[in-house]
């Protein structure tokens, strides 16, 4: 059986904190070992259901690198919710940190 073969449709959730740090640097978990951008887009562009629904999350906008890669994140699942005949793509905007209060760890 295939990934998500027979299913109607699917909700996707992407945990950043799940990528290798050489892709997202700065979570809140490092999984050293975890998973590659490509092994994520793998499952994605494999997957038989059609996905409804998705979010991304545990990701730092502060880091370009792991910024960077949860927007490619985002447009990846954009691009296959909009194969379908109706769908909606919801983006919340993050909250204003004030910089000079923030601490990078």
């Amino acid at each position: 059986m295939k990934l998500g073969e027979g299913v109607k449709g699917v909700y996707i959730s992407v945990d950043v904190d799940c990528l290798d740090p050489t892709f997202a640097p700065r979570v809140s978990h490092i999984e050293s070992g975890g998973l590659s951008f490509h092994d994520v887009l793998n499952i994605l562009h494999n997957l038989q259901a059609n996905v409804v629904a998705a979010d991304v999350v545990e990701f730092n906008q502060m880091d370009e690198m792991t910024a960077m890669v949860t927007a490619k994140l985002v447009r990846e699942l954009t691009a296959k919710m909009s194969k379908m005949k109706d769908w909606c793509v919801c983006v919340v905007p993050s909250l204003e940190l004030n910089h000079q209060n923030t601490k990078m760890f």
